[in-house]
């Protein structure tokens, strides 16, 4: 760190309570009386006698509504809809940690006398920024996914991984992977080389399940099916040698960056030393279980415990009227609703209150982080001077294209990334030049990043000059608007943005793949770093 640089000054949150969701599951579940069957089960967990709730009332077993807000007792309620049929339930309390109060809010809706969609969600207020907020799911949330009929995203849940160990269970893991109905992460498990013992997973798989159920997939990938699953979505997208790969939604391998489904090798695993996370298996279990989807997407699925809470309200006041009952009982029921609606909006408040304190404290510290990126980045430059341009030389450039990814890997690290769409246009070249292809990402590396990053007549034109013995042009890849008439062709996607290729480096005039040559990039400010997402081929025009 560049001792110049000044720390970011976050206001002080140490006094202030600040509500979190930290897990939100949805399953659909079959079976007889269903709907009955999970209020139950959500009954017997929360009204378990070593909890301290005092004074439950008779028609709660029943799934009636009710709410106990007594003295010195946790915090418990309940909503019943007829119409929709629907069950609403939440329940506070305090555990050990006391600068922090747990909600548990679910909701049951029937479908029909044999299916139901189950919700929970669970919410943490805390006192102060400053611990992360462990993410979890209920127990009981554990033996509706594991004993009941019950499925996620359209898949079975189950106590055991998915074992992908054929042709076939790849075809259908690819498949599940493209799936855009797909809301929920993959976690996949990969064995050793030649090995087939689902025992010889970097970590043990079913403490994973346990601690996930109801909102991550997990499978296990065979040795022989890993080189299957290579096959079908390249290197850079496959998991082997005992990785764990985190396949998040929106799965897309002709646009993601292959760092958008984070993978952990064996030796990363092995060697885990966090101060935050005691072992790698916690850190797994935060990060899968971050909720994916915006709010008011989950919200559909599932309204908040205040929203439902209001919707009856305005039902009971509604159904009143219609019954000719006293204006003094409506002026109590509207009072009612009113309240409630009260306490609907300052929950949410609460939430979006705090979505931005965590907005504002993300973007300072991507703001610190950049310009540590800076110092980093200008030390990475002197040492690269001093070494002469070390690295790659024509000399070392390989015949071929089949390595590609792993050469990139080593040679052109921290100047130059390459999007996954250009490593699936490298793998299907017909370009007859293999060496320009690689020629060209050293000239980008050793002077297109110079030039970029310092300026300087000097820089600018060792580059020009290196274009010309290539017999390469760098030019804007379009003028105007034309980008936009081939849809998506010239463009990428890096996290939620969209990006255009807006430069390229060109030889030839040819619509011969054999002997033209086009590599399409853009200028990364964020990382001070070329992205190349094409090559080597001609993307379409409206002239082709």
């Amino acid at each position: 760190m560049n001792p110049s640089i000044e720390p970011e000054t976050y206001p002080d949150t140490s006094n202030r309570i600040f509500v979190r969701i930290a897990s939100q599951i949805s399953l659909v579940v079959n079976g007889e009386d269903i709907f009955r069957e999970l209020q139950e089960r959500v009954l017997k967990w929360a009204f378990d006698p070593s909890r301290n709730l005092k004074g439950i009332p008779d028609g709660a077993w029943d799934g009636e509504s009710f709410e106990i807000d007594a003295e010195h007792s946790e915090r418990a309620a309940a909503i019943k809809l007829d119409d929709p049929t629907y069950w609403a339930f939440l329940l506070r309390e305090r555990l050990k940690d006391t600068n922090r109060i747990w909600t548990t809010e679910v909701g049951i809706a029937q479908r029909r006398p044999d299916e139901a969609v189950f919700g929970c969600r669970l919410i943490c207020s805390q006192l102060g920024l400053t611990e992360t907020v462990p993410r979890s799911i209920p127990n009981f949330v554990r033996g509706i996914a594991f004993t009941q009929n019950a499925l996620l995203d359209g898949r079975p849940t189950s106590a055991e991984p998915w074992i992908v160990d054929k042709e076939d269970a790849v075809d259908q893991l690819v498949s599940f992977l493209n799936d855009p109905g797909r809301n929920h992460p993959l976690v996949v498990f990969a064995l050793p080389e030649d090995s087939s013992d689902l025992d010889e997973t970097v970590l043990p798989v079913k403490p994973f399940i346990r601690r996930t159920a109801g909102y991550v997939h997990t499978a296990i990938i065979t040795s022989e099916a890993s080189y299957e699953l290579t096959n079908k979505l390249g290197r850079e997208f496959s998991v082997y040698r005992q990785a764990i790969r985190t396949y998040n939604p929106g799965f897309d391998p002709d646009s993601d960056l292959s760092t958008a489904h984070p993978v952990a090798s064996a030796a990363r695993v092995h060697s885990w030393d966090d101060t935050e996370f005691d072992t790698f298996t916690d850190f797994l279990v935060h990060q899968t279980l971050r909720l994916t989807r915006p709010r008011d997407a989950l919200e559909r699925v599932q309204p908040p415990f205040q929203q439902v809470k209001r919707i009856a309200a305005e039902h009971a006041r509604t159904r009143a009227y219609a019954a000719g009952e006293s204006d003094a009982e409506l002026l109590r029921l509207a009072e009612e609703e009113a309240g409630a609606a009260k306490q609907e909006a300052q929950a949410s408040l609460e939430l979006a209150v705090n979505a931005d304190v965590e907005k504002e404290q993300a973007l300072a510290e991507l703001r610190q982080i950049k310009a540590s990126y800076m110092v980093v980045q200008a030390r990475l430059d002197a040492l690269q001077n001093r070494l002469n341009n070390g690295g790659a030389k024509e000399k070392d450039i390989p015949d071929d294209l089949a390595d590609l990814e792993s050469w990139a890997n080593q040679h052109l690290a921290g100047s130059v990334e390459l999007h996954s769409r250009a490593l699936r246009g490298a793998k299907d070249s017909q370009y007859e030049d293999v060496s320009l292809i690689y020629k060209a990402l050293l000239l980008l590396r050793d002077f297109y990043v110079p030039m970029r990053r310092q300026g300087g007549t000097d820089l600018k034109e060792a580059f020009e000059a290196r274009c010309r013995e290539l017999s390469l042009e760098e030019q804007p890849t379009f003028t105007g608007e034309r980008a936009g008439e081939q849809g998506e062709t010239y463009f990428v996607r890096i996290g939620q943005k969209r990006i255009m290729l807006d430069r390229h480096l060109k030889k030839g005039v040819s619509r011969e793949p054999r002997y033209c040559f086009r590599l399409y990039f853009f200028w990364d400010d964020s990382t001070s770093q070329v992205v190349v997402g094409w090559l080597p081929s001609h993307l379409s025009t409206r002239a082709s």
